[in-house]
């Protein structure tokens, strides 16, 4: 599928599965713009794709002001964005909720809900002024059932969901249309860590009927095409990308790590 002429804006942008989509839209010929928490990966993106279609910022998304600036600076320098791809967030620490921290509860609303509502809102309403726009947000199949440990988290991705609901019913008229994808087990992005153990690889395969992790590729994949025109039909929906996971949950993943204590 083809991006040429198109400007896409990730949120996260700078590694991981955001990087991944940046090299992707850039191989399809679009213009991409990323932001990102950490300063030497976004000094690292911007070195790394000099001379490309590329613009890298810093700047946490849970700051309004901050990424209020950023999106005037992009607006600036490429003159439109087409395509919002909010892909930041972060996973609480995995443990019972009557456990659960305060403040790990308070980063993850606040960047995963609040940070994705605001990016979403500043760069809408430019979208809804210009007539057009595809925003596609990076949900969690964890939102449709919960499971232990990941209250906050499970509460941030169930959000977003609904978040695409309402706006699409709010801005479609407008010419933006929203969409999400809900990923089980990536094996890459925030579960690198997970995935450097074979034991933890074969549990989360085990988990699935397909047999196996995701991939970033696969994940990629899947955001392109609800970016894509040929997507254009797909509107409010989350698309659930999980090898049909959803629903079977006989062990959770905090019970399996408890086993090793």
């Amino acid at each position: 599928m083809s991006f040429e002429n198109k400007v896409v804006f990730i949120t996260g942008g700078t590694k991981g599965l955001g990087k991944a989509m940046a090299q992707a839209f850039l191989a399809e010929g679009a213009s991409v713009a990323v932001n990102g928490r950490d300063k030497e990966a976004v000094e690292k993106f911007a070195g790394e794709f000099k001379g490309q279609k590329v613009l890298a910022f810093e700047g946490d998304i849970s700051d309004y002001d901050v990424m209020e600036a950023t999106a005037s600076k992009v607006y600036e320098a490429l003159g439109r964005v087409d395509i919002l791809i909010n892909n930041a967030g972060v996973v609480n620490p995995l443990v019972p909720s009557v456990k659960m921290k305060k403040d790990d509860f308070g980063k993850v609303i606040d960047i995963n809900l609040k940070g994705t509502f605001y990016t979403t809102q500043i760069f809408g309403k430019r979208m809804v002024e210009q007539g057009s726009g595809r925003i596609v947000s990076i949900a969690s199949q964890v939102a449709l059932f919960g499971e232990k440990g990941f209250l906050p988290y499970a509460i941030s991705k169930s959000g977003i969901m609904t978040m695409t609901r309402q706006l699409a019913y709010e801005w479609s008229r407008s010419g933006v249309t929203l969409c999400a994808v809900a990923p089980g087990f990536i094996k890459g992005g925030m579960n690198e860590g997970l995935i450097r153990k074979d034991v933890f690889v074969n549990y989360l395969s085990g988990r699935t009927p397909i047999g196996r992790m995701g991939t970033v590729g696969e994940l990629v994949a899947t955001i392109m095409f609800l970016a894509s025109d040929g997507a254009a039909y797909i509107n409010g929906e989350t698309i659930v990308m999980d090898g049909g996971m959803t629903g079977y949950t006989p062990e959770g993943l905090l019970d399996f790590m408890s086993k090793g204590k």
